[in-house]
C-alpha cells in the first residue's frame, strides 16, 4: 500500500475539508463542509490557488473545474471521480488520489453531485465558473 502524502495526512489530522499549501507552507485551511471554502477562494483570493498544492477529501467534476480554472499545481485527494480525473489529466494537472471511482462515496456525492451536474452542463471550466458567479 502506498504511503499517504504528507499534505493528505495534515488534512485528515486537522479534520479539514480544504488545505492549500505553497512552498510547503499552509496558505489556507478550512473545516467548513461543502463548496463554500473552495468557492470563497475562487472569488475572494484566487491567487492563493495559482500553482499551489491542494488537498481535499473528495473531488468531483465541479471541484476539478474550479481547480483547473484556478491553475492549481497539484491535487491530493482521498476520493476522485473518474470524470474529474479525466478533466485533470486533459489539463495536465498532477493529481494523487487514494481512490478513483465512477461515483464518489455517498457522503461526498451528496455534497458534490448538485454542482457536478451543473459542471457537466457548462462543459468547460470557464463556463462553469461563470455559472457559479450567478448562483447566490
Amino acid at each position: 500500500m502506498a504511503e499517504t502524502p504528507p499534505i493528505l495526512a495534515r488534512l485528515r489530522s486537522g479534520e479539514l475539508t480544504l488545505l492549500v499549501e505553497s512552498g510547503g507552507a499552509p496558505t489556507f485551511m478550512s473545516d467548513r463542509p461543502g463548496f463554500a471554502p473552495l468557492r470563497g477562494l475562487l472569488f475572494e483570493h484566487p491567487t492563493l490557488l495559482d500553482g499551489a498544492d491542494v488537498a481535499m477529501p473528495a473531488v468531483g467534476l465541479a471541484a476539478a473545474y474550479i481547480l483547473m480554472h484556478s491553475k492549481v499545481g497539484r491535487l491530493f485527494v482521498q476520493h476522485l471521480s473518474q470524470e474529474a480525473r479525466r478533466a485533470l489529466e486533459e489539463e495536465g494537472i498532477e493529481h494523487h488520489a487514494n481512490g478513483v471511482a465512477k461515483k464518489l462515496p455517498d457522503d461526498d456525492a451528496a455534497v458534490h453531485e448538485p454542482l457536478d451536474a451543473r459542471a457537466r452542463e457548462a462543459v468547460t471550466p470557464l463556463a462553469f465558473v461563470e455559472e457559479l458567479r450567478r448562483i447566490p
